[in-house]
């Protein structure tokens, strides 16, 4: 079996602007009205689809929504309060291994042996 390959050929289509900006027919035509009027209507169109704020707030669990402030929430100061606990006790549980040499046991016994 040999292997064929097929080339596949797309016609394209290249539009030049004969038209240069120091022409004397500056004037708006019908289409420059019409596409405005699209493009007006495309901006309503798009107005249209952006939830309202009760429709945001319905949407959502007891109407939080994710915005800029200033002010931190409860959930930002508990992190900010958790965060150096977290670090803090990481670094203890990393470094044990090497300060547990330094740490005194001998007033404490031995284990039990039961």
């Amino acid at each position: 079996p040999i292997a064929s390959s097929a080339i596949v050929r797309t016609k394209s289509l290249v539009v030049w602007n004969t038209e240069s900006p120091d022409d004397e027919n500056n004037e708006p035509s019908e289409d420059d009205d019409e596409s405005s009027k699209t493009k007006l209507s495309l901006e309503e169109k798009m107005k249209a689809w952006e939830a309202t704020e009760e429709e945001v707030k319905a949407a959502t669990l007891g109407g939080v929504v994710p915005q800029s402030r200033e002010r931190a929430g409860a959930f930002d100061v508990g992190l900010y309060i958790a965060f150096p606990i977290m670090v803090i006790t990481g670094l203890i549980f990393a470094l044990f291994p090497f300060i547990m040499g330094n740490i005194d046991v001998d007033s404490v016994g031995p284990p039990p042996t039961v």
